[in-house]
């Protein structure tokens, strides 16, 4: 009884911790990876983390703050010509759900099979930052390409793939270094009697 309860009292904290952090993530420029002529983002990095660590249940319920974060800053300070793409639940909300649960299903199913926390945690961070990159630029195509073309006033499908391959290359490789950094030190320090 009274390790079911430690272990939902801190899968409560690390949740609202997650929470925290995403939230200065998104409102600050620490979240930001300043490249032209739009920034890459790490503010999906704490739902890979949580997703990791407490599994995809608690990884896409900070996912879904992820996105409910990402669409209010959308309505309210809007600053990008993806912006109002953002104010869609579906585009905002749904792919970090997916986030979470993606990564960590992901690492389970690859620590089950693998059994190394190290490859498990570089591919699963992998996975979830693509699954953030893919889902919302992905629908943003499906469902806005007609409409950037006409605000652009060129093909938006090229710049919509462009940021994919690019800004989704540097946002997985920030995911990759610091998830599998950060994971493997909390698993050390807090995690140490559990085999994931």
């Amino acid at each position: 009884m009274s390790s079911k309860k430690k272990m939902s009292t801190r899968k409560l904290t690390v949740t609202g911790m997650m929470i925290a952090i995403t939230m200065i993530l998104s409102y600050t420029p620490l979240g930001i990876i300043p490249l032209q002529p739009v920034s890459a983002t790490i503010v999906h990095i704490p739902t890979i983390i949580i997703a990791l660590l407490e599994g995809p249940l608690v990884g896409g319920i900070v996912g879904a703050a992820f996105g409910i974060v990402s669409m209010i800053k959308a309505i309210t300070q809007p600053s990008g010509i993806l912006d109002p793409c953002f104010m869609n639940p579906i585009v905002s909300i749904l792919p970090r759900i997916c986030i979470g649960v993606i990564a960590g299903y992901s690492y389970k199913g690859l620590l089950f099979t693998i059994k190394n926390k190290t490859v498990s945690s570089v591919i699963a961070s992998a996975l979830g930052s693509l699954t953030n990159t893919l889902g919302a630029m992905g629908l943003i195509y499906f469902i806005y390409v007609e409409d950037l073309t006409e605000r652009l006033g060129t093909a938006a499908g090229p710049v919509i793939w462009g940021i994919i391959t690019t800004y989704g290359i540097v946002e997985m490789l920030a995911a990759v270094v610091i998830c599998t950094a950060v994971v493997l030190a909390l698993k050390k320090a807090i995690y140490k009697s559990e085999i994931a």
